[in-house]
């Protein structure tokens, strides 16, 4: 069975981002509809696909809120891969 969320769960990246309590302010700021449209616009930004020129102010608010964070994540997976490779060359003499 090859389905788009086994596809999804198989590739190498980061697969989890932080969110903070202290978030919640902003959040509870703006419309529902505007929170999870950003919200809808971070897992397009964190599978790294386009954004737009699309999102409301609120959402572009919601999605900014939540960017660091994302882009935080992907940071530290890519130097965890990095670290490793080279231990791996070390260890393997490479």
């Amino acid at each position: 069975m090859n389905t788009e969320v086994e596809k999804m769960a198989k590739r190498k990246r980061a697969s989890w981002w932080k969110m903070f309590s202290h978030q919640r302010a902003a959040l509870e700021a703006l419309d529902d509809s505007e929170v999870g449209e950003g919200l809808k616009a971070a897992f397009r930004y964190f599978d790294g696909e386009e954004i737009g020129d699309g999102l409301s102010r609120g959402a572009f608010v919601a999605f900014s809120v939540v960017k660091p964070y994302i882009d935080e994540s992907i940071a530290e997976y890519e130097e965890s891969v990095a670290n490793g490779r080279a231990g791996a060359d070390t260890r393997w003499k490479r």
